[in-house]
């Protein structure tokens, strides 16, 4: 035995919405005093129910609660209530059930709030009653609250416990004071009784059109049933109306003469029909047939306001209703033209329009062609009638060879056959394309349509470089050549690939697919002559040739140079070029080679021009590991120095030819503290070291100043003085001997204008007379 307990939603702002639901519950041990239970256990019911006659006993109950002890009912509003569902159950059985009532309308009164859960209300008058569950026997009760409470949850107008095996007509109603809404909700607590769920309607977050149920779940993760959405039908929303249980249950139910709702089986070529309103008379009114790929029944019934359906069948409620058997088999699911979810609790477009086209998952299309008071067409159109033959002339247009499975739905409306050879995708923005060979092999690897390729937009296209073929895809394209194999192109790589000419330009075919998992979320893909590399922050660039070599000599994304920031750029002196990269750039030159550039080496050089400069390009790699943590890079015409201590400076011409010959940064100057000056007397120029200077003019050259010598130069105005430029190196000389026959040395460095001797810590100044 089991049992359902039902909640009828009301439609008023007050109540919140989710109050609909239905639980279905275990056996109680006895049949007058049982609780429902709290946790109800799922029970799978019938796939529907025989042609059904039943005469069923109804005893209506008013009940008394400790929160209202002298409540007063107007039992003939009650009876006539009950007289309205009993006459909806007539009609809607075609006469095969009816409703009685047993007695008079009785009374009791409980000792309990009508506040109390529902189960408890009902098993305390079912006590007072004495009352007994059986078959065809309803005890329907009236509390004096407005509310119902389930479970600690207050809002219901109407609960059903359905006692007894599920169609047997018994159990027990429990409805909330007489309102406008009373006939309705007995009417629907009673459509519980014999054994029906709700008149649901689908809801898609991404607008699906349709979701194949695939067991207890929709094939679209983003579809749900959304329960009593059917405003369309008693088993939906209550309200203030009676309006035609839908065909699905209608059918579920057993209900009228079992030839009211037209039989079209499998769905093929295309086949129009005509349907009358569903709330009217005779028979094949409504219309069902099967989707041939997913199996599923649909139901078309044209909603007209005629009989119950007058007061709902209106505006975007009048016309085509589509429906199919819900998740629950004793439940319906409407279908309406837009999935998407809606705030309030009545939807007023629940019918589809002539002109609109519904398309299963499964891709059967219905179409609307017209509408009148008295009846509506329909055309229903198997996809595989239609594409069928185009697939097949695909197959054979190149050579797949015979068909070897059924021509299969799948994502967004499309299809697929398999053949000998291959297989054909067709899809509604393409039509049928061809997959084979190596190019499939690779689709097949990036997971067909679901991956991110998703279809194909052409066949496969040939006459390429080498005897390469390519097939282009709604997110790319896969790229096939007799030495690289296929490989797939898309993204952010396949627009630069594409600029840079395909396989026709520079970087030839691909030879790797697209690898991620780079520092920072950057990807690549290798080609015959090179690489492109992405990266969120640096963008997309090619990578080729003597850079790329360089670069990966620096360790790629991963060294001191980071990502290209840059495609590589051409156009430079003599035929050089350059690629920029997070950390510095590579430079190339015919010449002088290829060379990274970064850091304050790199800053110096762009203060000096770059290679328009007068160092030129740089001829070798930045050199570490000199004294100190110094590091230097060599140019055409010159070098740029770095160190800790002293900066970051040039040294070119004479003056780095001059320092050259003192030991560089070993010697006794050290390293460069400032760039080369000019401006002096005469055109001269100068160089600052850690340990003195270099000094240079077109008549003297250069030399080094440096210790006692320069002080004492500089004490004479440097080259402004009378001494003027320096005209030799400090050398040193003989000074004389001691009295213990020692020899005196010291140094001397010539001037224009004179000499400077320094001895014995005296340096003497002798000028030319």
């Amino acid at each position: 035995m089991a049992k359902r307990v039902d909640r009828a939603n009301r439609s008023r702002k007050a109540v919140v919405s989710a109050l609909g639901a239905v639980f279905l519950a275990a056996a109680p041990t006895t049949s007058a005093i049982a609780s429902p239970g709290a946790e109800p256990a799922a029970v799978q019911p019938a796939l529907s129910y025989p042609q059904r006659t039943a005469q069923i006993s109804v005893t209506l109950v008013t009940v008394k609660t400790t929160d209202h002890p002298t409540a007063t009912y107007d039992t003939t509003a009650l009876q006539n209530s009950f007289q309205s569902a009993n006459s909806y159950w007539q009609t809607i059985s075609a006469g095969h059930i009816s409703l009685v009532q047993a007695g008079s309308v009785q009374s009791t009164s409980i000792n309990y709030a009508s506040t109390a859960d529902f189960s408890t209300i009902m098993n305390a008058v079912a006590s007072n009653l004495k009352w007994t569950d059986g078959p065809d026997k309803v005890l329907m009760m009236m509390i004096p609250g407005a509310n119902i409470s389930v479970s600690g949850v207050s809002g219901a107008l109407g609960v059903t416990w359905e006692t007894g095996t599920p169609g047997s007509e018994g159990g027990r109603v429990l409805v909330a004071q007489q309102s406008s809404f009373t006939g309705p909700v007995m009417t629907h607590e009673l459509g519980h009784i014999q054994g029906l769920g709700h008149s649901n309607i689908l809801q898609c977050t991404d607008g699906a059109m349709d979701s194949q149920i695939v067991g207890s779940a929709f094939a679209d993760s983003a579809c749900s049933s959304r329960e009593y959405g059917d405003n369309n039908s008693i088993m939906g929303i209550s309200q203030y109306s009676w309006p035609y249980l839908d065909s699905v249950l209608f059918q579920f139910g057993g209900f009228g003469n079992g030839n009211e709702v037209q039989d079209a089986g499998t769905a093929g070529t295309a086949r129009t029909y005509t349907l009358t309103p569903w709330a009217g008379t005779g028979a094949s009114r409504a219309l069902e047939f099967t989707d041939p790929a997913t199996g599923e029944i649909y139901n078309l019934q044209y909603k007209a306001p005629i009989g119950y359906d007058a007061p709902t069948a209106t505006g975007g409620n009048q016309g085509i209703q589509i429906l199919k058997t819900d998740i629950d088999p004793t439940e319906s699911l409407l279908i309406p033209p837009s999935t998407q979810p809606y705030s309030g609790y009545y939807s007023y477009n629940l019918s589809w329009q002539p002109g609109q086209t519904f398309t299963t998952d499964g891709g059967t299309q219905v179409t609307v062609n017209s509408v009148s008071s008295s009846s509506a067409t329909v055309t229903v159109t198997a996809m595989a009638a239609i594409i069928g033959p185009q697939m097949d002339a695909k197959a054979a247009q190149w050579g797949l060879g015979s068909a070897t499975g059924a021509i299969t739905p799948i994502r967004n409306g499309g299809y697929y056959r398999n053949y000998q050879g291959g297989a054909v995708i067709w899809t509604p923005a393409n039509g049928a394309m061809v997959s084979h060979g190596a190019i499939r092999s690779r689709w097949s690897a990036l997971g067909f349509e679901n991956g991110p390729l998703g279809y194909p937009t052409t066949d496969e296209v040939s006459g390429l470089r080498n005897g390469g073929v390519y097939q282009n895809y709604e997110g790319g394209a896969i790229i096939w050549s007799p030495a690289t194999g296929a490989h797939s192109s898309m993204g952010v790589i396949r627009q630069r690939w594409q600029q840079l000419g395909f396989e026709g330009g520079e970087l030839g075919y691909p030879t790797s697919e697209t690898v991620t998992g780079l520092r920072n979320g950057g990807s690549y893909q290798n080609f015959e002559n090179g690489a492109i590399i992405s990266s969120p922050t640096a963008g997309t660039h090619e990578s080729v040739g003597a850079m790329r070599t360089r670069w990966s000599q620096l360790g790629f994304e991963g060294g001191i140079l980071g990502y290209p920031t840059t495609n590589v750029v051409t156009g430079l002196t003599n035929g050089g070029s350059y690629q920029n990269y997070e950390g510095g750039a590579i430079i190339s030159s015919p010449t002088a080679g290829t060379h990274e550039s970064y850091g304050s080496i790199r800053q110096e050089w762009q203060q000096l021009g770059f290679e328009t400069g007068k160092l030129g390009y740089p001829t070798s790699n930045i050199v570490g590991g000199l004294i100190n943590g110094g590091s230097y890079q060599n140019y055409e015409n010159g070098a740029i120095i770095s160190s800790p201590t002293a900066g970051t400076h040039e040294s070119y011409g004479p003056i780095r030819q001059e320092w050259s010959t003192t030991g560089f940064e070993t010697g006794v100057l050290g390293y460069p503290t400032t760039e080369v000056v000019s401006g002096l007397v005469n055109g001269g120029t100068y160089q600052n070291y850690q340990g003195g200077a270099i000094v240079w003019s077109q008549a003297t050259g250069a030399h080094e100043s440096y210790g006692p010598t320069r002080q004492a130069w500089q004490s004479t105005g440097f080259e402004s003085g009378k001494l003027g430029y320096p005209t030799s190196e400090v050398y040193a000389i003989t000074t004389g001997t001691t009295t213990t026959g020692t020899t005196t040395t010291g140094t001397e460095q010539d001037f224009q204008g004179g000499k400077i001797v320094y001895s014995n810590g005296t340096a003497t100044i002798t000028y030319k007379s």
